[in-house]
């Protein structure tokens, strides 16, 4: 009898140190992976809106999207999403990192930028016109 509970405590103290390890290792395993590495990005600039009037006669609201010279951004495409309107634009950035594009949308609209693909590295900037340094809210 004494080597029956013998045996059953030096199972349990093996499960007690054993389980915290495989949990950690499963935590460990189960963790989202990074899609790209990390991109130091430059804030673009938004240019003063541009009122277009398209053929059927409606107004629209364009704003020039020019960012600096960036090694970390060389060719690489850079999608930009006006989230009000679900809609946006794609642009390459040249041998520098630089690009230059326009978007449509209205002052304070949140534009999210994507690095590289659509869930690579991202940013999210408010439509308005000079250095776009601030976050979204």
């Amino acid at each position: 009898m004494k080597h029956l509970l013998r045996s059953r405590f030096i199972l349990r103290l093996i499960a007690a140190l054993v389980f915290p390890i495989l949990l950690a290792v499963g935590v460990s395993c189960n963790a989202p992976a990074i899609s790209s590495p990390f991109v130091p990005i430059p804030p673009p600039t938004f240019g003063a809106p541009t009122p277009e009037i398209d053929s059927a006669g409606v107004t629209h609201t364009y704003w020039k999207v020019t960012s600096p010279p960036s090694s970390n951004l060389s060719n690489l495409w850079v999608y930009l999403t006006n989230i009000n309107m679900g809609s946006g634009v794609i642009v390459l950035t040249a041998q520098d990192g630089s690009y230059t594009t326009r978007i449509e949308g209205q002052q304070g609209d949140p534009i999210r930028f994507n690095f590289g693909s659509l869930d690579g590295e991202s940013m999210c900037r408010p439509l308005r016109e000079g250095l776009a340094d601030t976050p979204c809210q």
